[in-house]
């Protein structure tokens, strides 16, 4: 079974909305984009105060400008659409402002609909109105699997200066069973079940800026570009504006939804392992020793199917939720907040919580913040400082803000 089931989502696009909500009555939630005025939106990027770029599924790129849709894509791009393939991830060059570069991954094709070349990452120039002059930076597996195919990108970590930082994409096994998959006899490593970690050129770090892996006998290149392996699939990366380091959220195949730390080297751990372990097993592929397996900083016993994250960068909702690392989901149409411990290495939990698993019978609602979502695909801090949330099946983007923002908002003179 695989916890993001795109045919499931497709069915549920045709339910009528739901109400949004947030548990703290201080805040509210509102729609910023019409209801259904984005088809499958599945990332988004702020190129401006009040102005979004957001990927389709199916190829579009969208430009959204004072919650308005505009009529004509910025970009299309022939993909290959099936079950989890498409348009899935976009970020900007840390130095966009002064550069305009746009990166996004893509099930690239020949034609639209047509067979998958690859899964890709490729970067574009902003020139106000379209996105143009396509550069190829990396061609990713994309068989056999249609699904496990991850897709998202970002550049960090954001605590160091915008010029040294990395490019980062996270894609999962594509159900294959190689070494990154922990099977020591399987295909040498081939960038599925990875992240990888780029220059914002496409290049391979060397030298003092390069990766865990580089050094590793036989000096594949998957495994010099390699940050982190064993990851069945993700939805979700983000960077820690406060420590630097990177976390995602991992589906698990029937039970066992995670969310990790990624430090350098990480063994996730799948194929032989989802959830928490007391034991790793002997059979982890360590790659000459540098891998190294941690368990979860949280999990779910089932599946609640864990899409976006983020670090709220911003005290704008109040200075208890900045810093704090939020998570989407596919199924629940929840939305999760959990703060970091004062070590940033983990979370503040407690009660039925402590052991960090939810286990069935446990309540969730130490960790609820919102509820009505839906498949959550984007999370981001806007320009604002409020929390935005793309949502697939609304195909809308919600923002949640406090309710008084301003003496005017009481209505006291009105």
């Amino acid at each position: 079974m695989n916890a993001f089931k795109m045919a499931a989502v497709m069915c549920a696009l045709c339910a009528p909305a739901i109400a949004q909500t947030v548990t703290d009555p201080a805040l509210i939630v509102e729609r910023v984009s019409p209801l259904g005025g984005l088809s499958q939106p599945t990332g988004m990027a702020f190129i401006g105060t009040n102005d979004i770029l957001v990927n389709t599924k199916k190829g579009a790129v969208r430009r959204v400008t004072n919650g308005i849709v505009t009529e004509t894509p910025v970009l299309t791009l022939p993909v290959n659409f099936r079950s989890e393939r498409g348009l899935l991830g976009i970020t900007l060059h840390p130095e966009f402002a002064s550069n305009n570069l746009v990166y996004v991954f893509h099930t690239a094709a020949a034609v639209s609909a047509g067979e998958p070349i690859a899964n890709r990452v490729s970067r574009f120039t902003w020139n106000g109105s379209t996105l143009q002059n396509e550069q190829v930076i990396i061609d990713l597996p994309v068989l056999p699997g249609e699904n496990h195919n991850g897709g998202i990108i970002t550049f960090g970590p954001p605590n160091v200066p915008a010029s040294v930082q990395k490019l980062f994409i996270i894609i999962g096994d594509l159900n294959l069973n190689n070494q990154t998959e922990n099977y020591a006899g399987g295909a040498a490593p081939d960038n599925s079940g990875v992240v990888v970690r780029l220059n914002g050129d496409g290049g391979i770090p060397s030298g003092a800026d390069k990766g865990p892996f580089f050094d590793v006998a036989g000096g594949n290149v998957s495994l010099q570009s390699m940050y982190a392996y064993g990851i069945r699939n993700s939805y979700g990366i983000d960077f820690d504006p406060v420590s630097g380091a990177l976390w995602d959220s991992e589906n698990g195949p029937s039970d066992n939804d995670e969310i990790n730390r990624i430090d350098p080297a990480f063994n996730s751990g799948w194929e032989r392992i989802m959830g928490v372990t007391a034991t790793p097993p002997a059979t982890l592929v360590q790659f000459s020793g540098v891998g190294t397996y941690s368990n979860p900083e949280f999990t779910w016993a089932g599946i609640v199917a864990p899409t976006s994250v983020h670090f709220l960068r911003s005290a704008a909702l109040g200075s208890q939720y900045e810093n704090d690392f939020f998570v989407g989901c596919n199924n629940g149409a929840k939305l999760y907040r959990f703060q970091p411990n004062p070590t940033r290495t983990g979370f503040e939990l407690s009660g039925n919580l402590a052991d960090t698993i939810l286990n069935a019978g446990d309540s969730d609602a130490p960790i609820v913040f919102g509820e009505g979502f839906r498949v959550v695909t984007g999370l981001q801090t806007g320009p604002d400082g409020y929390l935005y949330v793309l949502s697939l099946q609304d195909g809308a983007i919600y923002h949640i803000k406090p309710l008084v923002t301003s003496i005017e908002g009481w209505g006291l003179y009105e």
